[in-house]
């Protein structure tokens, strides 16, 4: 018996039928209530913003979220979606060659 493997490369790309989402997490620390615990420690907030389909919706939330608790540290996200193309149904890339 006889078997045969052939390899096929794939490429990574960003899938054009799925729009990505951005968001923000805020990872600032609110001091303690009451000042007379020194062992309290901070809380992370880690209110989120939830997503949006674009960076400046995600800029405007965290801008709001800071005039309300004045946080200012937060983390930002972007997810894209991923599609494995194989190597072969690419279109090969073309440049002009500049002689000036």
């Amino acid at each position: 018996m006889n078997r045969h493997f052939r390899f096929q490369n794939f490429t990574t790309h960003t899938d054009p039928e799925m729009l990505p989402e951005y968001s923000a997490i805020c990872h600032s620390t609110d001091p303690p209530r009451d000042d007379s615990e020194d062992d309290v420690e901070e809380a992370l907030c880690l209110d989120s913003s939830g997503g949006f389909e674009s960076a400046v919706e995600a800029d405007d939330w965290m801008r709001q979220h800071m005039r309300e608790t004045g946080h200012r540290h937060f983390r930002r996200s972007f997810e894209d979606y991923a599609e494995l193309l194989p190597s072969d149904q690419l279109e090969p890339a073309h440049a002009e060659r500049v002689t000036a």
